[in-house]
C-alpha cells in the first residue's frame, strides 16, 4: 500500500512521506496532519488512545475521517451465496470462531465510535453515504479475505493455496468475463479538530 501511495501521488504532482506504524505508536508532531483516515479498522485499534493522539496530531480545523464499506460477501447475488459458504467452511476447517479483537461489536455497541470520538474532543461534521460498482476477481478476493479480522493471511499457514483453489472452484461458474460483479457501499463519518 505504501508503494501504491506514493505512485499514485507522484502521477498527480504530489509528494508523500510514507510512514509505516501502528496508530498506537506513531511519533508525530502536535498539528502537524489535515487529514487522518482510518478505513475499517477503527475497531482494531486502542480507540481511545487512537481518537486522543489524532486531535493532538491534527491542525486546528484538521479532519478525522473514519471510513467504511461493505464486504463482499454481504449481498444475495450467488457469487455471494458461494462465497459465504466458502468461507464458513474455512473457518471451521482452521477453527476460527471470533474476529479479533474478541467481543469488538459489543464494545461498539456500548460506546459508539462517533461516543469516542466525542470524548476525545472532536466536532461531529457529518455522514455520507455512496455506492460503486466494482468488479472482484478471484484474486483480489482471496486477498480481501487476507486482510479480515477473521480470516487473516496467517491464519491459513501453508493452506493458503489450497483455500485459493477451492474459491476459485467454487466461484468459476460465476464469473462474468472474469469478474464478480459487486454494488460496494461506502460510508464516512467526519469529525474535526475545534478551531478555538
Amino acid at each position: 500500500m505504501v508503494r501504491l501511495v506514493t505512485a499514485k501521488a507522484a502521477r498527480g504532482g504530489h509528494v508523500v512521506r510514507a510512514i509505516t506504524s501502528s496508530a498506537e505508536e506513531l511519533s508525530a508532531e502536535s498539528a502537524s496532519f489535515e487529514l487522518i483516515t482510518i478505513g475499517n479498522a477503527f475497531q482494531r485499534l486502542r480507540r481511545d488512545e487512537v481518537a486522543r493522539r489524532a486531535l493532538e496530531w491534527l491542525c486546528p480545523g484538521g479532519h478525522l475521517a473514519l471510513c467504511w464499506s461493505s464486504s463482499p460477501w454481504t449481498g444475495d447475488a450467488g457469487w455471494q451465496t458461494a462465497l459465504n459458504a466458502v468461507l464458513d467452511e474455512w473457518r471451521s476447517q482452521l477453527n476460527v470462531c471470533d474476529r479479533l479483537p474478541q467481543d469488538w461489536e459489543g464494545a461498539r455497541r456500548a460506546r459508539p465510535d462517533l461516543a469516542v470520538l466525542a470524548d476525545a474532543g472532536f466536532e461531529l461534521i457529518g455522514h455520507y453515504e455512496f455506492q460503486v460498482e466494482h468488479r472482484w476477481t478471484v484474486a483480489e478476493l482471496a486477498g480481501f479475505v487476507y486482510s479480515t479480522s477473521f480470516l487473516a493471511a496467517p491464519v491459513f499457514g501453508d493452506r493458503a493455496p489450497a483455500f485459493e483453489a477451492d474459491l476459485a472452484n467454487r466461484l468459476e461458474s460465476h464469473l462474468h468475463n472474469g469478474a464478480l460483479i459487486d454494488q460496494v457501499s461506502f460510508a464516512c463519518d467526519l469529525v474535526s479538530k475545534p478551531t478555538g
